[in-house]
C-alpha cells in the first residue's frame, strides 16, 4: 500500500450482478490538486495480481495532479471468490461495466477520464469500452494487453481444462507464470513472493472464456473510437506482443500509438528494472492528450 502524503486514499465495494463483493480504492491528489484533479485514471489490472500492484505508478505521478481508482477482480485480492475462479469470462466484462459505473458517479465527467490496464485486465478493458459509449473517456492505455498468448501451455492442460469447464469448473491451476517472467529485480521479486493479495490460479473457465473473447474483439478492433497507447515487451514471455502488433494495426493509425522496449524487457513494464522509461512515455503520452484540450 503507498504511504505518500501526496495522496489521500479511500476504500469501498459493490455487489455486482451476481452479489459478488467486490472491491476498489481511490487515491486523491493533497495539495493545489486537492480540490479538482487535472485528470482521472482508472486501472484494471492483470491476472492473478491486484488493484495495489500500480504503487510505483501512483508513485511517478505524485504531485502532478492525477487521481487514480482501481479495482479487485472477483477472486483478486480483497473481492471475494475462489482464487483465481469466475463462472465465464464475461463475468468480469459485467463487473467491470458495473464499476465505471460507480466511479463515474464519483468522480468531476468534466475532467479528461482515462483508462489504463496490464495483461488480462486488458482484455476486460478493451471488451468492455466497446459495449458502452467511448466518448465517456478522453484516451487508453494498455500495458502488455492479453491479445495473444506467448507461455506455452501444456497440451494435457489445455484438454484438461475443457474437461473442468464442464464438470469441474470451481477447480483451478497454476498459471505457468513465475516470478522471472514478470520482472528482472530480484528486491520486486521478493515483493511478489511476500504479498498475500497476489496468486498464480486460473480457473478453466476464464483461460477457455479468454481465448474466446480475444478471438472477438480481434474482428471489432476498428471500432475503437479512442486515443491508444499499447506499451510491449518486444519478447514478451506471457501475452503475444506480435499479436497486439496486428491488434494495433487494424485499429485508425491517426489515434494509435504502440511502443515496444527491448533489452530483456518483462512483463509487468511498471514494476520492471526499465520502468523508468516505460513511466516516462506513459506520462508523456497523457500529456499529450491533455495539452489537446488545452490548445
Amino acid at each position: 500500500m503507498i504511504n505518500s502524503s501526496s495522496y489521500q486514499r479511500f476504500e469501498g465495494s459493490f455487489n455486482s450482478f451476481d452479489s459478488t463483493y467486490l472491491f476498489y480504492q481511490g487515491w486523491k491528489p493533497t495539495g493545489p490538486f486537492a480540490s479538482r484533479p487535472r485528470a482521472t485514471i482508472i486501472i484494471t489490472h492483470g491476472q492473478g495480481e491486484h488493484s495495489e500492484s500500480y504503487h510505483r505508478v501512483f508513485s511517478h505521478f505524485e504531485n502532478k495532479g492525477f487521481e487514480f481508482w482501481a479495482w479487485d477482480l472477483r477472486g483478486h485480492g480483497r473481492s471475494k471468490g475462489i482464487r483465481g475462479y469466475a463462472k465465464s469470462f464475461q463475468d468480469y466484462i459485467q463487473d467491470y461495466g458495473l464499476f465505471l459505473d460507480l466511479i463515474l458517479k464519483k468522480v468531476n465527467q468534466k475532467n479528461p477520464i482515462f483508462l489504463l490496464s496490464h495483461s488480462m485486465g486488458g482484455l476486460i478493458q478493451l471488451s468492455g469500452l466497446m459495449k458502452r459509449d467511448q466518448s465517456e473517456f478522453k484516451a487508453q492505455v494498455f500495458s502488455a494487453p492479453l491479445l495473444g498468448v506467448a507461455v506455452d501451455v501444456p497440451a494435457f492442460k489445455k484438454h484438461g481444462a475443457e474437461i473442468l469447464e464442464r464438470f469441474l469448473p470451481q477447480v483451478t491451476l497454476g498459471n505457468e507464470v513465475n516470478n522471472e517472467m514478470l520482472t528482472r529485480e530480484p528486491e520486486i521479486m521478493r515483493e511478489f513472493d511476500q504479498d498475500p493479495l497476489r496468486h498464480n490460479k486460473i480457473s478453466s473457465g476464464v483461460y477457455l472464456g479468454f481465448l474466446r473473447e480475444i478471438e472477438s474483439v480481434i474482428t471489432k478492433a476498428s471500432e475503437v473510437k479512442i486515443p491508444t497507447l499499447f506499451q510491449c515487451p518486444e519478447k514478451d514471455p506471457l501475452c503475444s506482443t506480435d499479436a497486439t502488433r496486428k491488434f494495433s494495426g487494424l485499429m485508425d493509425p491517426k489515434m494509435t500509438k504502440l511502443l515496444v522496449y527491448g533489452d530483456g524487457a518483462r512483463h509487468e513494464m511498471y514494476n520492471d528494472t526499465n520502468r523508468a522509461e516505460v513511466l516516462r512515455d506513459l506520462e508523456n503520452f497523457l500529456e499529450s492528450q491533455l495539452k489537446k484540450d488545452e490548445s
